[in-house]
């Protein structure tokens, strides 16, 4: 079994990936800027400036695979404040790429984003920096790493408004509430929608792959691009409820869908097609 550690192992997809590897046997450590403080634990941390106390590693653990999943992963928010995500998803990323070398780990997962491609936001840009740092490491200190562009995360249990929002998780909410559900544009705009469990087991996959990543980037997702519309049929034939229509919203996507194929010829596919997705979260 393995020495995994977890940063933001607190969040909507840290925890669960957590849980997982702890559930199949290793020695897994986790921290998070949200952890409760205690004076017995080290779970409580700001991986941006308590990595290291007087230029050594903090943490008495020496892990062999890293999970970088800690960020502000919200492109709304990096809007707002692109210096402060700047600081927690450009620095804090390198911090944990210099403990992974100073610590001799084995491998980096980093935890990217679909938004790296279009460069339309500081959150997209941060992103993609980090992605170029960890082939920097992987070239000049033999730290292998691989970045996972993660898609339309979902699950029935996604916060409503939290930073992996979907419009299925707004959905979900609306109906909870007994709210009309709101669809913006024509809704003919698709997205690639990947279930979380899919996401879990891509970052294990790439945990347990023997050869070396050297700082390659993946699209995890379905391969599948799935229309707004498509999901509001599907909620129309199980659920009685009402829609308002709202304008499109500015530089919205249109068409957004995961390149698989390399994942694929790796060994790797998503399990969970949207079709049974929804129907976790929606019934049906």
């Amino acid at each position: 079994m393995a020495k995994c550690l977890v940063t933001g192992h607190k969040g909507y997809i840290g925890q669960k990936l957590y849980k997982q590897l702890k559930k199949l046997g290793h020695e897994v450590r986790g921290v998070d800027i949200r952890a409760p403080f205690s004076f017995s634990s080290t779970e409580s941390l700001d991986i941006r400036n308590e990595l290291f106390y007087n230029g050594k590693p903090y943490l008495d653990f020496e892990p062999e695979y890293v999970f970088h999943l800690a960020a502000k992963p919200s492109v709304a928010w990096s809007v707002a404040n692109p210096s402060e995500s700047l600081s927690h998803n450009v620095l804090g990323a390198s911090r944990v790429l210099e403990f992974s070398q100073v610590v001799g780990a084995r491998r980096v997962i980093f935890a990217s984003s679909a938004a790296a491609y279009g460069l339309s936001s500081p959150y997209g840009i941060h992103k993609r920096m980090t992605e170029m740092e960890c082939k920097l490491y992987s070239e000049l200190y033999n730290l292998d790493t691989v970045c996972l562009r993660y898609y339309n995360v979902y699950s029935p249990d996604q916060e409503y408004g939290g930073p992996y929002s979907t419009v299925i998780s707004a959905w979900m909410e609306a109906i909870r509430e007994n709210n009309p559900l709101q669809i913006e544009g024509d809704g003919e705009q698709t997205r690639d929608f990947i279930y979380v469990d899919d996401i879990i087991a891509a970052n294990i996959f790439c945990m347990n792959y023997e050869d070396n990543f050297q700082g390659s980037i993946y699209d995890i997702g379905t391969g599948e691009g799935t229309s707004i519309n498509f999901i509001k049929n599907y909620i129309d034939k199980i659920n009685n409820v009402s829609w308002e229509q709202k304008p499109k919203r500015t530089g919205d996507i249109k068409f957004s869908c995961a390149n698989v194929e390399p994942m694929k010829k790796m060994g790797w596919s998503a399990q969970i097609n949207i079709e049974n997705g929804l129907k976790c979260c929606f019934g049906g």
